[in-house]
This record gives structure tokens, sequence and C-alpha cells, in this order.
């Protein structure tokens, strides 16, 4: 078995039952006692667990960012119909900022059959998307957020607030109490510089940030024009 698969596995686990063994997990997992420590180690750096004596316990407290390679396998159909669907609101000649979040990620796909648009993020993955589509596309650059794969920062900003967009497109950890929200300040930050650099703004939003409150906000429920949901 593969780390991340072990590292999810490890997560599925926590999740359902909340603090887990060593020894029950070697047995669910088939691994060795020294690679399920290696992982718990692993895994409570990312801030996802607390080491227990003799196992782990389910983090509790928001982590300030999952690793992408975490999250990017969850929930993928309902991320690919969002983000089809936020795909056919943009229209030939658009230019548009998308963020970096994993369901805005399969808008390239979708994007293919638009013509002449022009696609501005700080996602480095989603830009090679979209260039393997032959979309022409802008990454901002800017420094690297290593878990989230992520540009922020000073120059990312510079270059993002040097354009105006037609519509931008993103997703956050949460939406709660009238405010959408992220466990990331440096990502919130990116995100509102695009907000406010475009003409409108959809929150493309998975079932599973309803009701989720997360330290920094990135905008009210009512700003952006659209919440973009499965339904």
């Amino acid at each position: 078995m593969l780390q991340l698969e072990r590292h999810q596995d490890i997560l599925k686990l926590l999740g359902k039952q909340k603090s887990i063994t060593v020894k029950e997990l070697c047995n669910a997992l088939y691994a060795s006692p020294a690679t399920i420590r290696r992982d718990l180690s692993t895994l409570e750096e990312a801030g996802l667990l607390r080491r227990s004596h003799g196992g782990a316990v389910l983090n509790e407290i928001f982590p300030d960012q999952i690793p992408v390679t975490l999250r990017a396998n969850k929930n993928i159909t309902e991320k690919k119909r969002i983000a089809a669907k936020a795909s056919a609101l943009v229209q030939p000649g658009d230019t548009i900022f998308v963020d970096a979040s994993t369901t805005t990620f399969y808008m390239a796909n979708y994007l293919r059959t638009v013509q002449d648009i022009t696609v501005i993020t700080n996602n480095p993955h989603l830009s090679i998307a979209l260039a393997e589509c032959h979309i022409r596309n802008y990454c901002t650059g800017g420094q690297m957020l290593n878990d989230s794969v992520a540009c922020f920062g000073s120059w990312a900003e510079r270059c993002v607030r040097s354009i105006r967009a037609d519509k931008f497109f993103f997703s956050a950890r949460g939406i709660c109490d009238g405010v959408i929200t992220d466990s990331s300040k440096n990502e919130c930050d990116i995100k509102r510089a695009m907000m406010e650099c475009s003409r409108h703004s959809y929150f493309c939003c998975g079932s599973e940030k309803q009701g989720k409150l997360y330290p920094y906000v990135i905008a009210d429920a009512s700003a952006p024009d659209e919440i973009i949901d499965e339904s």
C-alpha cells in the first residue's frame, strides 16, 4: 500500500472512531508498527491528528492547511459536477481568476470548449492542466504554500491587482453564520484580492463545507454573485 493511501485510510478510521491504537492500525492496514508510527508522525505534523500513548486521536482543532494530496481525492464526483456548472458560466472572450482549490481544479477540462478565454490562477497544477487543454493562462508566481501547492504573498497579489477580470471562481473550507471562511490566512489574502479585482465572483461550495466555520474570513456569504453547489 502506498504511503498516501495509508494516510487516507488512517484518517478514515479516525473519522469513524475518533481514536485508535497503533496495534489496531497495524491489523487494519497490514503494516508494521514502525511504518504506522512514521505515518502518525507525518499526519501529526500536518495538524490532522494528535499522537497519544500507543496510538492517535483525531485533531478536532482546525489545522492551518490540510495537504492537497489528502484533499484531492475526496468527493471527486461532486467536485466535477460543481466544476462543470461553474465552467458553464464562462463566456467566450472572458478573462477569469481561478483559485487553487481542489474543486476549481476540475474546471480545466470543461473550459476547453470555451473560445478565446484567459485564465489567471495561483495554482501551478491548474496552470499545467489548462496548458494541456490549450487554454491561454497565466500563473501568478509568488511564494509557494508547500502543502497546498498554491502561490501567495506580495508577488502573487501584485500580479492579481494588475488585472481586471470578468469573473472569479473559488472555493474555501467552510460557509457558516453568514461568512465564507478558510483555515489559511495566506490563501484568504489572495482570494480576497482576486474577488476585489473581478466584476463577478462565484463560490464553489461542496456539501462538506456547509456549516463549517474557520478562523479567517474571505467574504460575507452574500458577496459572491452565486453559490454553486451540486444541486
